[in-house]
């Protein structure tokens, strides 16, 4: 019984890990539990903030963080299965960031290049989505490691 700790602490911090690669099966199964997990701490840190437990509910907003970041690892894995660079992750998460722009302020002025930026953030997402969990990885070892898609999912 003493090795179990160690197992389940090397298991969690392969969550963080992003050498290697990882089959759009095991993505796509990794992405949902995260995502499940992530808005069950998110509704638990607002009902303890809710309730006066301020510390606790920070920290449960802090778990919520370090598995986005888990999740971010995951995607890195299978953006390597793919064949590709973990700064591939850019293009997605620069989206993001240009989400918070106040562009509806700028839809009377500037109608087309309102119109252009978001057809291009939804062929951007569109893209990415269908890169991550529509395609299978690249067949055979690279520079990424063995395996692929179908693979055990391990680098």
């Amino acid at each position: 019984m003493a090795g179990r700790p160690v197992s389940l602490v090397a298991g969690l911090l392969r969550g963080f890990d992003t050498r290697g690669r990882l089959s759009r099966r095991a993505y796509g199964r990794r992405v949902v539990r995260l995502g499940l997990l992530a808005a069950a701490l998110a509704c638990l840190s607002v009902a303890l903030a809710a309730q006066g437990w301020r510390a606790a509910g920070l920290a449960a907003a802090g778990g919520v963080v370090l598995l986005l970041l888990a999740g971010l690892a995951q995607t890195v894995r299978r953006l390597h299965d793919r064949g590709r660079t973990g700064l591939w992750l850019a293009l997605p998460l620069m989206q993001t960031a240009l989400g918070f722009l106040p562009i509806e302020d700028l839809a009377d002025t500037y109608p087309v290049a309102v119109l252009t930026y978001a057809l291009a953030s939804l062929a951007a997402g569109l893209w990415f989505l269908i890169e991550t969990l529509g395609r299978r990885g690249v067949p055979g070892p690279h520079r990424y490691g063995s395996g692929g898609d179908g693979a055990s999912g391990s680098a």
